[in-house]
């Protein structure tokens, strides 16, 4: 039997339904089908996922069904959320105002960033700059905006006039995803990082620290979050809840603290609870009790982490280009650096393959693996190139931390630069040449798969 925990029935439908890789319209209509109502839609999918309705019994029935959940954990759930509304707090999921009607500023001016004119905007904008290696279909950033279909399409294909987002087509469904240049890019993803990108980064942060129950935001940014109109945050206050007191590390914490302040550039202020029924835990330090809170989902790594792993050579070079902007800290599925290994591994076999009938093909092959390598163990350490950064920046970061060797990252990257103008008198590479790469890299790859276990979450001091 499924355990129960207090858990509200809003992110416990949230969590299920992207488990299962659901979209809020593709679980509607399953629930339109199974129960055989046509009047479940996605808006009302996503009011339950929002707090703004608490699903009837009838309701979690079928959504046992669906989601694959037991009904009583759906009930306890259920019951967790009036609990919290009798309480007087009002808790804030997603990217939706407190309240529905009057106070409801989805179209409005958003209280949090008002350089913007609707939540709906911010909100595609949040969801695309922060993940800017991952496309986006219409139906997941109205999710992400909280917004209907129709206005995320207007407002993303401006966007894309703007030069902001940019689109592909597969099949009948429409991709966006934030641009990789242009001049508004960088600085939006800043002012969004510090806003509507405080949740995220959060839940990354302190999502990866085991024993880690729940995540509440408060204060000052939970109100403008909430859409109540105010002055601009310059703190945010964060309430872990936990299992057990023991069941989390203070030093842990701290260094999450310091990873989330680094990337937010705010002062995160933290306070750790354990999980006790009989107390009022939503209670934010210092903050009143009709005070909005704001409720985040930790993000786990699917990965096994190396928070507490020695952290390797070239602290200095990193902080630096972190500070300077060429470096930037990262969390959550974007520190998965099996994937890049995996490419990488992939790349230097085709490229043996080539070295007699293409060897200026096996040498990019050969480059681009090099690049993964780098990229690969910078993720582990939760970092990545920013927008607009050198492209000489993974290669000199990974040598000053893993040593000399790594300097062939660069000098690939070097000499492919000079095969990709065919024209010019260093275009040409002879088969030895791909040949001695093809050993360089399939080294940097064993060094890689040797350190990479050993190397530990990059920490702002």
């Amino acid at each position: 039997m499924e355990g129960v925990s207090d858990e509200p029935i809003s992110q416990l439908i949230r969590s299920a339904r992207r488990r299962r890789q659901l979209s809020q319209y593709t679980l509607a209509r399953e629930l339109s089908t199974v129960s055989g109502k046509p009047t479940v839609t996605r808006d009302l999918v996503a009011r339950w996922e929002r707090g703004h309705q608490i699903p009837r019994y009838g309701s979690r029935q079928w959504l046992s069904v669906v989601l694959g959940l037991s009904q009583e954990r759906l009930d306890a759930a259920a019951a967790a959320s009036r609990r919290r509304t009798r309480l007087g707090h009002a808790v804030v999921t997603n990217n939706a105002p407190v309240k529905p009607g009057p106070a409801r500023r989805a179209q409005g001016t958003p209280a949090l960033l008002p350089v913007f004119r609707s939540r709906v905007q911010a909100g595609i904008l949040a969801a695309a700059l922060l993940n800017p290696h991952r496309s986006f279909s219409l139906s997941e950033l109205a999710e992400h905006a909280g917004g209907s279909l129709a206005s995320v399409d207007k407002e993303s294909r401006l966007l894309e006039v703007a030069g902001i987002l940019t689109s592909r087509t597969e099949g009948t469904i429409r991709l966006m995803r934030a641009a990789d240049t242009g001049p508004m890019v960088r600085p939006l993803t800043e002012l969004i990082k510090t806003s509507y990108g405080v949740p995220q980064i959060i839940g990354e942060e302190f999502g990866r620290l085991a024993g880690v129950a729940r995540i509440l935001l408060g204060g000052v940014w939970a109100e403008r979050f909430a859409g109540i109109p105010g002055p601009a945050p310059d703190s945010i206050e964060v309430l872990i809840i936990t299992a057990r007191a023991e069941d989390v590390d203070q030093g842990t914490v701290g260094a999450a603290a310091r990873r989330a302040q680094g990337r937010l550039r705010c002062p995160v202020h933290v306070s750790v609870r354990p999980l006790d029924p009989r107390l009022d835990y939503l209670q934010i330090p210092h903050q009143r009790a009709n005070q909005p809170v704001v409720e985040v989902a930790p993000v786990r790594p699917k990965h096994p982490g190396a928070t507490g792993a020695p952290w390797p050579d070239g602290r200095q070079a990193v902080t630096k280009l972190v500070s300077a902007g060429q470096l930037e800290m990262v969390g959550g599925p974007a520190t998965d650096h099996r994937p890049f290994l995996r490419l990488a591994e992939l790349h230097i076999g085709a490229a043996e393959q080539l070295i007699d009938t293409s060897p200026p093909s096996a040498f990019l092959l050969l480059s681009e693996s090099a690049q993964l390598i780098a990229s690969a163990l910078l993720v582990h350490q939760g970092l990545r190139p920013a927008t607009g950064a050198a492209e000489h920046v993974p290669g000199d970061v990974v040598t000053a931390q893993f040593g000399h060797q790594f300097s062939q990252v660069e000098l690939l990257r070097q000499r492919s630069k000079e095969l990709r103008n065919p024209i010019s008198r260093d275009s040409h590479v002879t088969n030895e040449e791909v040949k001695t790469y093809l050993a360089t890299t399939r080294s940097l790859l064993s060094v890689s798969h040797n350190v990479i276990g050993s190397v530990g979450t990059f920490s702002v001091q």
